[in-house]
């Protein structure tokens, strides 16, 4: 009842889907780029899946500025054997929206790690609360090597707008004809 003839039920056959998009994402030939964001001063390792770390930076700009970490971080992956590089950060404030943004710009892939994650993984590997910008980057990058992360929402223009509205006054939510619209500086969407 409810299990495919293989055993497996539902939950499982999901959880497989899940991971084998996680892996696609990223492959064992590319090298992790975790970043640990922040306004004005950055911290990034680049690691291999066994959380050897291959190079570090800590570049003093926005988030809008990575790009030349970008590169970096590609340049040196390729030189150790590594077909491409996968980012991985946590979704904290806008700026993992800012990195992905100039990410898919260079054709790299995004993951998230949640940062209760990377809290969860800090006391676990030294039994300390202490937070270092330079270790969170090699933990966010061997969160998203086990697969301990999620690929972010893809959002268009429209979505964009939402979130832009919904930050403001900007919203009401009229009746009409049973459906329900919003109004966000002239946008209708039907929901």
């Amino acid at each position: 009842m409810g299990q495919a003839s293989n055993g497996l039920s539902r939950g499982d056959a999901n959880r497989n889907a899940r991971l084998a998009a996680l892996r696609a994402v990223l492959p064992r030939d590319h090298a992790i780029l975790g970043i640990d964001l922040a306004q004005s001063r950055q911290a990034a390792a680049l690691t291999d899946h066994d959380s050897r770390v291959l190079a570090r930076w800590r570049p003093r700009c926005s988030p809008w500025q990575l790009d030349d970490l970008l590169e970096r971080a590609l340049r040196a992956a390729l030189s150790a054997g590594f077909s491409g590089i996968t980012v991985a950060c946590e979704p904290t404030g806008h700026r993992w929206m800012i990195v992905q943004q100039l990410a898919a710009g260079r054709g790299i892939s995004v993951v998230c790690v949640q940062p209760l994650v990377v809290a969860r993984a800090r006391e676990a590997e030294d039994y300390t609360r202490g937070k270092n910008d330079d270790r969170d980057a090699v933990l966010i990058a061997r969160q998203a090597a086990q697969l301990h992360c999620y690929l972010p929402e893809q959002s268009g223009a429209v979505w964009a707008r939402l979130r832009h509205c919904g930050g403001s006054d900007g919203l009401s939510w009229p009746h009409w004809d049973g459906l329900i619209w919003l109004h966000c500086g002239g946008l209708g969407i039907g929901l």
